[in-house]
């Protein structure tokens, strides 16, 4: 079973109680995957006592995700604006 599989069970099995991750409330579920270093933070330290924690930080560190994963900021896209500088 991948890391994203158990993700997927254990977010599967959150649900089946009824409950679900911070991440996935419909008020403040666009900070994990915000362009803005700030709203990503305050995405980060929701994460804290998450119950599929774990299974979050695996997958994600599997599939080499970016924004906010298991209270990790990982990053942003690269903007164009600073692709193309580096690619210079």
């Amino acid at each position: 079973m991948t890391a994203r599989d158990q993700l997927d069970r254990a977010l599967l099995d959150l649900a089946a109680d009824g409950r679900r991750p911070r991440c996935g409330e419909p008020a403040s579920h666009h900070l994990w995957t915000s362009e803005k270093a700030d709203e990503r933070a305050r995405a980060a330290a929701l994460c804290a006592g998450c119950p599929v924690l774990q299974p979050c930080a695996h997958a994600a560190e599997q599939e080499h995700e970016l924004f906010v994963w298991a209270g990790v900021d990982r990053g942003a896209r690269p903007s164009k604006k600073t692709a193309t500088k580096e690619t210079r």
